[in-house]
């Protein structure tokens, strides 16, 4: 009985995990964002995503797992 609970459990975990790496893959595709490296502040990404340069982007320093990234769109 213990060895069937086990499995059960295990195999819960191992569901778990394709379903949080799915759901992570379909966000990042559906992105607008070319991720151009770390920031901690908006004015961080305005070098590395060229805003003064035509053409003109938007900036956005986002969240992105641990960290926070600049996103030029």
């Amino acid at each position: 009985m213990t060895s069937s609970k086990f499995h059960f459990v295990v195999l819960l975990l191992i569901i778990t995990l394709i379903v949080n790496v799915q759901s992570t893959q379909i966000l990042d595709n559906l992105s607008d964002c070319e991720f151009k490296g770390p920031c901690q502040k908006k004015q961080d990404c305005y070098d590395r995503c060229a805003v003064n340069k035509p053409p003109f982007k938007t900036v956005l320093c986002e969240p992105y797992g641990s960290a926070r990234v600049c996103c030029c769109i």
